[in-house]
């Protein structure tokens, strides 16, 4: 009776967002309440349960701000850059030049796996978008198949917001973030290569051809990308490893296909800057200790702190300023503040709420019953229901840091009370939640929006069935690997 009324807030999150379709911030405020009333229930009694919760309240308000820090500031990096607007004209710029009929499959191939998701790695928040649909557009894919494409773009969200999602994660498993982003992007790769065969399927039923080579060229592309992921990770540059691997086999393409004059200055050169200083600032020997004994904030002992000159939202706020001072357009600063809250506080908001219940279910000890009980049960096979609550949580908030701060707390105790690999298993999680992401059906509001065909949601996730099930039938396949 325990397990069920500590399982029930995610239930009632899950039922809520899925069956009456309510917003995830409304939702998760449900959820939040029945977090709130289950941990009175396993409450020891009412004097401890009213010490334990303004302590934990307060936790996961830091934990929101140090990706809500991120979010915030990345997309002000990114209306700055644009001029305060959010079409996806950067995309489009991107294929100013005449493009060659047979390589067209390359050129798509380019857009929704390297340049979407370098956007979306820098800026998150489904700002890579943008880009991808930007530059379909421009290459006279239509509408409805550009948005369908497009989803692809955000196969690397694990890393989106310089990787916001995963490093609240490590905060939450209280593990080493080097090792949550390698794990999770060891478990990624087997997940990104299935989804090739499964784009080329896509292309080819909206009547897009390769030439001969363009399979093996791609997967070579791919390949290396995913390469350097797990170097970038391996080395501890994990906020900046997705937008520094996608950047590099970005511009090696770019420049072997004929775009390389056609992009952006402006936004080359403050994404390079980006890129460079997360990767000096973070592999430079002797620089991180510096810069993280100066100026930190640290309100609580066993969480993150928030180094002023270290953290990446900090990165992210420099440059906005710079740009604005550079240009003498400070006078613009107010309208882009009201743009970034306007645009950012519902996914902050929720950000607050989903890591407040995480917070409670970890400081209460409901998250470690949950795993025992839900062991006792299953033994071992319990670990196979990870890839799933993760695939449907995904698919259903659109957001890693919303699924981790459910799930990880739960799946962090449940792998150590079976003797499972816990970075294997922590690392898998993130990787699927990142993965379903893409087919949240605010995502592909987005992406229908962005091309122009609002409304045309569901056409787009009846597509994607077999997306969820190559997902899925590849996460139980590493999940078979890595188990004792």
């Amino acid at each position: 009776m325990t397990a069920l009324i500590y399982l029930a807030p995610i239930l009632l999150v899950t039922g809520l967002v899925l069956a009456s379709r309510m917003p995830l911030l409304r939702a998760g405020a449900f959820g939040l309440l029945a977090t709130l009333l289950a941990a009175y229930y396993g409450a020891s009694d009412t004097a401890s349960y009213l010490a334990m919760l303004p302590l934990e309240l307060a936790k996961g308000v830091w934990l929101a701000w140090q990706g809500g820090s991120i979010v915030l500031f990345g997309l002000f990096l990114h209306l700055v850059l644009s001029g305060g607007n959010t079409k996806p004209t950067a995309g489009a710029a991107m294929a100013a030049a005449p493009i060659d009929p047979g390589k067209l499959h390359r050129h798509v191939f380019l857009y929704c796996f390297l340049a979407g998701p370098c956007v979306e790695s820098a800026i998150g928040f489904g700002i890579g978008y943008a880009a991808a649909i930007g530059g379909l557009l421009r290459l006279g894919i239509p509408p409805l198949s550009a948005a369908l494409l497009s989803i692809f773009c955000q196969m690397l969200v694990p890393w989106g917001a310089l990787a916001v999602g995963t490093q609240i994660g490590a905060s939450l498993a209280h593990v080493p973030l080097v090792d949550f982003g390698f794990y999770s992007s060891i478990t990624s790769a087997p997940l990104v290569l299935v989804l090739l065969p499964w784009f080329w399927l896509l292309m080819h039923r909206q009547g897009i051809k390769p030439a001969p080579g363009d399979l093996l060229v791609e997967a070579g592309y791919l390949l290396g990308l995913i390469g350097l992921l797990i170097l970038g990770n391996w080395l501890g540059a994990v906020e900046a490893s997705g937008l520094v691997a996608c950047a590099l086999i970005l511009g090696v393409m770019a420049w072997r296909e004929g775009l390389m004059q056609a992009a952006p200055i402006r936004t080359v050169l403050a994404y390079g800057a980006l890129a460079l200083l997360l990767l000096g600032s973070r592999l430079i020997p002797g620089i991180a200790p510096l810069l993280n004994g100066i100026a930190v904030l640290r309100p609580f002992d066993s969480l993150p702190t928030f180094p002023l000159l270290y953290h990446a939202a900090s990165i992210l706020l420099l440059l906005a300023i710079a740009d604005l001072l550079l240009r003498g357009e400070t006078s613009r600063l107010p309208g882009l503040l009201r743009q970034t809250w306007q645009g950012a506080r519902m996914p902050v908001a929720a950000m607050v709420v989903f890591l407040t219940i995480a917070r409670i279910y970890t400081g209460t000890g409901m998250a470690d019953a949950l795993a025992q009980s839900w062991s006792a049960n299953t033994g071992s096979a319990a670990a196979y229901g990870g890839p799933l609550f993760a695939m449907v949580m995904g698919a259903l908030t659109g957001s890693t840091s919303a699924v981790n701060g459910l799930l990880l707390p739960i799946q962090s105790a449940l792998a150590q009370a079976i003797n499972a690999p816990e970075l294997w298993v922590l690392g898998l999680q993130n990787s699927v939640a990142g993965a379903m992401t893409a087919i949240f059906p605010g995502k592909v509001a987005m992406a229908c929006a962005f091309a122009g065909i609002p409304g045309q949601e569901r056409l787009i996730l009846r597509r994607y069935g077999g997306y969820a099930l190559f997902t899925l039938l590849c996460s139980m396949g590493v999940l078979a690997l890595v188990l004792p």
